[in-house]
């Protein structure tokens, strides 16, 4: 007796392709800092040096009482004291957002296009931007890349 295997529902002749329905995800590299420095004090400090966090991200700060004065600070003037470090780690070169014009602080959300990170001043216009179509969204860089540039 043999076996005959007959695959329903799979139609190799599609000229078209089905998109994915998983989540994309974006892989982001953190940028090596060649010299970082203390939130506080704005002396040079290395990994070794004691360390605060901003949400997940561990920032160097010149011994301990520069941590415990950095991790007391209010969350808006972290975010804004962090974003040298934090945004390094995020992978995030830009310090201004393509949307709304803001300097970018720690709570910057990375987005990847056309394989270059750029940081958005917040998640929301970060997802702001990724909703936009493909031609909106070249022509908001190009202009953005411009006005930098000017």
């Amino acid at each position: 007796a043999s076996l005959i295997l007959i695959a329903t529902g799979c139609n190799t002749t599609s000229a078209t392709p089905v998109a994915s329905s998983l989540p994309k995800i974006e892989v982001i590299t953190p940028i090596v800092q060649t010299e970082m420095l203390c939130p506080i004090s704005g002396e040079v400090v290395t990994e070794l040096d004691a360390v605060a966090f901003f949400d997940c991200f561990p920032v160097y700060c010149k011994g301990r009482e520069n941590a415990r004065q950095f991790a007391a600070l209010p969350m808006k003037q972290r975010s804004r004291l962090a974003a040298d470090q934090v945004l390094a780690q995020k992978g995030i070169a830009n310090r201004t957002c393509p949307l709304t014009g803001e300097t970018l602080t720690a709570a910057g959300s990375p987005v990847v296009f056309e394989t270059v990170v750029i940081g958005f001043a917040s998640i929301a216009d970060a997802n702001q931007f990724r909703s936009l179509p493909l031609a909106k969204k070249s022509k908001m860089i190009t202009e953005w890349k411009a006005a930098a540039n000017a």
